[in-house]
């Protein structure tokens, strides 16, 4: 009665994405790099390509006082992230300068009454304390050291006053300053941001087509490891985002203002809705699919006007909200939309059964053929677009893809999240890829086998010395582990076979 309903590609092939004015004006027209540099934000600086997670981001006002209110009212975590041997430096340098200070002090106060003897100087001959006196007593008294009195006569220097007063803030400031600086050295020695370095991501990323269901679906993934693998991280998370720089960083664009922002890409694994989880005591795989809402899926057709606007009647306008398309074929949320009646549908299977049985009761009633859905054109409206992309079939699948990267000068930005057991605290790993870290039609390669090796044990000398020396300073040994993973491997990535 009915006739079985085309499979179509994704929601994308069916009406236009939307896109910022200033991102189409990069995508519209050209189909080769527009030969603009790329700065990335997160440079590669680490070796085996990973990075420090520094953003490379800096400020610029008229204003040359705004440093003065944001980095005065937390100075404490601007000092913090000063480097460990400079921080000291400067703590030694302060130290050294409060002790001279008291010095001067001392010298002041001795001789605001020479013929009263404090113990600082032999006031019987009208002599006062020299500098170095009164810096060796200064240091003294910061330390506590207890060497004596630079006289050795009354000790407590019940004649001067002034003394003991200058004595007291000494005290009171190197007790202080002994304290502040326990606590830096602690704090920043158990920083949590170096934990990062042992977070591995893959060299490149990959993307690569699948075919589930009759649905083409491109999958761009990449992979993360942690190379403390015994010592697993607790709620260990992942984000991605994409920023667009098209032609920011032209020498003739050095001075325009660019509508550049982080825009989150959606997770299918690990899924996003229960957020993101990894264990990566083993090499994870973090997939995002292009699809329909995505931020770096490449427009397809273009309009004469080069706009692009949710103008289709049969597409659900999302609001300006972060959606996955794949949530409409769960059940998630409906995609689709009929022009006609507005009832929604989650995939365009459902949709096209829904027209052809509205185009038969309407037949049957003889419902007037304008405004009902007997005016719909199934095959124009749903077959169009593969028709189209006919055209280009002895052109690799992946050419839009690499064209748009290159064209809009993408850069995805990987952010790992995770809380270190020991110290409890929250660490990140950020890792960063452009077209020149991208590998289309490929995927990763397997580097997980079986750790046959340490099960055996050896029976030599090194061997042996190696799990007692792991036993006493760890606690636990190399025999007896499951698996062991390939670094080598885990970067590797090979051709695919796409399966029609």
């Amino acid at each position: 009665m009915f006739s079985r309903a085309p499979r179509t590609t994704s929601l994308r092939h069916i009406s236009d994405r939307v896109m910022m004015a200033e991102l189409l004006r990069l995508s519209s027209s050209e189909c080769n790099n527009n030969g603009a540099p790329l700065k990335r934000l997160v440079e590669r600086d680490l070796p085996y390509h990973q990075s420090t997670n520094f953003i490379r981001v800096r400020h610029q006002s008229n204003d040359n006082q705004w440093w003065r209110h944001w980095y005065s009212e937390d100075w404490f975590h601007v000092l913090l992230r000063v480097r460990t041997p400079v921080a000291l430096m400067l703590f030694v340098i302060s130290w050294t300068v409060l002790v001279i200070v008291f010095a001067g002090v001392y010298m002041y106060v001795d001789r605001l009454a020479p013929e009263v003897s404090c113990g600082l100087s032999n006031s019987s001959e009208g002599e006062t304390i020299h500098f170095q006196g009164a810096f060796a007593f200064s240091l003294e008294t910061t330390t506590t050291v207890g060497y004596g009195l630079p006289n050795g006569t009354n000790g407590f220097f019940e004649n001067c006053m002034e003394l003991q007063i200058a004595i007291y803030f000494q005290m009171l400031m190197s007790m202080t300053f002994n304290a502040f600086l326990l606590s830096f050295v602690f704090a920043s020695v158990s920083r949590s941001q170096k934990r990062g370095a042992q977070v591995i991501f893959s060299n490149k990323a990959v993307i690569k087509r699948e075919n589930v269901g009759g649905i083409e679906r491109y999958i761009l993934s990449l992979r993360i490891f942690d190379a403390d693998s015994m010592q697993p991280v607790v709620e260990a998370h992942v984000r991605l985002y994409a920023v667009v720089h098209g032609t920011m960083h032209s020498e003739h664009n050095k001075d325009v203002r660019y509508p550049i922002r982080m825009q989150p890409m959606r997770l299918f694994r690990p899924n996003d809705d229960l957020g993101s989880v990894l264990f990566t005591s083993l090499p994870s795989r973090v997939s995002h699919h292009i699809d329909f809402h995505s931020p770096i899926s490449p427009p397809s057709h273009l309009p004469e006007n080069g706009c692009r606007v949710w103008d289709s009647n049969y597409i659900v306008h999302n609001c300006k909200m972060d959606l996955r398309e794949v949530d409409t074929y769960t059940g998630g949320q409906d995609g689709l939309k009929c022009s006609v009646c507005g009832e929604t549908y989650n995939t365009s299977e459902n949709l096209i059964k829904h027209i052809q049985y509205s185009k038969l009761v309407e037949s049957h009633d003889d419902i007037p053929v304008e405004g009902s859905h007997q005016e719909i054109d199934v095959d124009t409206l749903f077959r169009n677009a593969n028709d189209k992309r006919a055209k280009l079939c002895n052109e690799p699948w992946y050419r839009e893809f690499r064209q748009y990267f290159e064209s809009a000068n993408i850069e995805l930005i990987c952010v790992f999240e995770a809380i270190d057991p020991y110290q409890s605290g929250t660490f990140q790993a950020i890792q960063s890829y452009t077209i020149d870290d991208i590998n289309f039609d490929e995927d990763f390669d397997p580097c997980v086998l079986s750790d046959s090796e340490n099960n055996s044990g050896g029976d030599s000398l090194l061997p042996k010395m190696n799990r007692w020396m792991r036993r006493i300073c760890l606690g636990r040994a190399a025999i007896g582990r499951s698996i062991k993973i390939d670094l080598e491997a885990f970067h590797k990535t090979s051709p695919v076979e796409v399966k029609e």
